[in-house]
Parts: C-alpha cells; sequence; structure tokens
C-alpha cells in the first residue's frame, strides 16, 4: 500500500515562499493587504503542491461568508449564558451576510474543525475557553480569530470580554455600602479567566474598604461541580462544616448563587433575612429564583455582535495590533440583598 499523501497546509504554502500564513490567507481568500504579484505566487505555489486536491472548496467563493464558531460541548449545552451570546453571534453574522459552521470542541481531542483544515472559513470565533496548544493549531492556519468570553495568558489574539474585576468590585461594594462587612467569595476562583477576574475584584474592593478577608467565609474549590450537577447538597454541608458565616456573599456567577441559595434554604438560612447574596451574569433565571437575584448585568447578544463585528474588522486589518474589547457591566437590585446598616 502507498503512502499516505501528506495534507498540505498553508504553512507549507508560506515556508516555501518565506512569507507569512497571514499572506497565504489574505491571497487564496482574495483579500486585500498584499501584492497582486505576491497573490500570484501564493496561487500558484498552491496549485504546484496540490493544496486545492484537499481543500477544494478554496475554488467556490461561498466560502467566504462562512464563519466558524468553536465552543466546548459543556458551554454549547449552556442555555443560561452562552445560548444567549451564540444568539447575539448568530444575528450580527446574519446581518453581515454570514453563515455560521458550528463546531463542538472537545477538550481531550484537540482536533482542529474540517470546514477549517478544508478552508471553508474566512473568520473564526472561539467561544468560551480553549486548550492553548489547540489555540496556537488553528492559529497556524493564518484565518482571522477572536476570542469570546476567554483570553489565553500566553497566546495574543484578539478578544471580547467582561469588565470582571471592576464589576465584581461593584458588587462586592454594594455589598458594603449596605452595611456588610462580613463578605465571603462563593465560586470556583481558578475554573476560567472570567471567574480569576471576579476573585481580583473581590478582593480589591474589600481592600479598598480597608475590611480584612476572612477566608475561612470563602468557598472556592468545586463549585463549578456542584453547579453542573445541581448538588447544593454537598453545598450545604460544606456550609454546615463552617465555624461561622458571613452576612453576605459575593458570587462568581449567577448559577454558583442559585446553588447557594438552595442550599442555605435546605439549612433554613433564610436569603436575604440571613444572608445576602449577590450574582454576576443577569441569567433569566435571576427573575424567577426565589428570592429573585440581585446580579450585575452583562449583556450577553452584546458580546456576542461584538465579536463579530471584531471578527469582520479583523478580516480587513490582518497586520493590525491584537486587541481586547471589554464590555461594562451593570448592577441590578432585586430582592437577595439586605441592607444591615
Amino acid at each position: 500500500m502507498g503512502e499516505a499523501k501528506k495534507k498540505v497546509r498553508m504553512k507549507d504554502i508560506a515556508d516555501k515562499l518565506n512569507i507569512s500564513i497571514n499572506a497565504v490567507s489574505l491571497a487564496l481568500n482574495n483579500k486585500p493587504g498584499i501584492s497582486e504579484k505576491t497573490r500570484q505566487q501564493v496561487l500558484k505555489t498552491a496549485v504546484e503542491l496540490n493544496y486545492f486536491d484537499r481543500h477544494t472548496a478554496l475554488a467556490d467563493i461561498n466560502h467566504l461568508d462562512n464563519i466558524c464558531l468553536m465552543i466546548e460541548k459543556k458551554n454549547f449545552k449552556d442555555t443560561r449564558f452562552y445560548s444567549r451570546v451564540i444568539l447575539g453571534i448568530e444575528n450580527e453574522a446574519k446581518n453581515n451576510n454570514y453563515d455560521l459552521l458550528v463546531s463542538i470542541i472537545d477538550k481531550d481531542e484537540h482536533e482542529v474543525p474540517s470546514s477549517i483544515e478544508l478552508g471553508k472559513t474566512s473568520g473564526i470565533l472561539i467561544v468560551g475557553s480553549i486548550d492553548d496548544e489547540l489555540l496556537e493549531r488553528i492559529l497556524s492556519y493564518g484565518i482571522p480569530l477572536a476570542l469570546v468570553d476567554h483570553a489565553s495568558f500566553l497566546i495574543n489574539t484578539d478578544a471580547i470580554l467582561t469588565e470582571n474585576v471592576s464589576g465584581e468590585f461593584m458588587a462586592t461594594k454594594y455589598l458594603i455600602d449596605c452595611g456588610h462587612k462580613e463578605i465571603g467569595f462563593f465560586g470556583d476562583k481558578d475554573f476560567t479567566l472570567s471567574f480569576n477576574e471576579r476573585w481580583i475584584g473581590f478582593n480589591e474592593s474589600m481592600k479598598r474598604a480597608n475590611i480584612p478577608i476572612n477566608l475561612d467565609y470563602c468557598i472556592t474549590d468545586l463549585v463549578e461541580d456542584y453547579v453542573l450537577k445541581n448538588d447544593f447538597k454537598t453545598v450545604a454541608n460544606i456550609i454546615r462544616s463552617m465555624d461561622k458565616l458571613p452576612t453576605a456573599w459575593v458570587c462568581a456567577n449567577d448559577s454558583a448563587a442559585v446553588i447557594l441559595i438552595s442550599a442555605l434554604r435546605e439549612l433554613n438560612i433564610k436569603v436575604p433575612d440571613d444572608i445576602s447574596v449577590i450574582g454576576f451574569d443577569d441569567i433569566d433565571l435571576c427573575k424567577i429564583t426565589s428570592p429573585n437575584l440581585t446580579t450585575m448585568r452583562i449583556d450577553k447578544k452584546l458580546m456576542g455582535a461584538k465579536a463579530v463585528k471584531n471578527l469582520l474588522w479583523r478580516m480587513e486589518n490582518m497586520d493590525q495590533p491584537n486587541q481586547h474589547v471589554k464590555l461594562s457591566v451593570n448592577l441590578v437590585e432585586r430582592e437577595s440583598v439586605k441592607k444591615v446598616i
């Protein structure tokens, strides 16, 4: 049996011509930003290397109207937050005559979606977290890309984010202004970049108010496991084992806050009469949980729309520095916080 034909990538063309992968991408996608001479050299080399044999979609102009949306399975199933972000992406893409090619990421397999490998997309949006190794592989294709609700510490890309630090700072300050001084943090602080930034915002707000942080009030491990499994009973057991409880908890997100309230109810602890709780995100559940949840509102559809707008700009400005766009948040007062002044 003959040796399998090697898959030709944009990087192979770039290496042969000693030019950047971005230049190859611009040429193959008929984008401005390179000379006509370079464009013709790229196309000629692509034919010589049989690139189009495995990327026949590039011969069809319609592939320029596709955006690949990559997202982990658990986030794709999230009907509370990411579904709204995806709706914003979908609407803005449609307004600009682009279709979405959704690809579910398996975080353990590190597979590059076929729409990227076969050149069927002119832009990539990665929603939620992604492993740096996979991100680096995807970037090697030279296709414009933006991260949504995530940024890598090691790899520089465009990213659409939330003002998490200042948002959680404001949430904590709101509790302090309501008279609370014994405040804990409830959330898996190392689970995502967003949660870590919210932990930082909580710490900074307490520091500015000259209130010592009591780590005994903070529950910061495995919280996302409890949230995903709706395991409020384990949370109740953790709270039951605490020597003393805070008068208020600031949470990493609304889903954590809802589990916390359920756990407190299990212990016959009333919110907000006994303990106040504030969330983050303003998911639909905030309005139906009892009591209605005070939280920090993120415009999730706007996040998705901004991601598409950023990506379309990047398609025409490949040589410009990467940028992080951060969306502001605002306080939504409901019934889960009590003034103790």
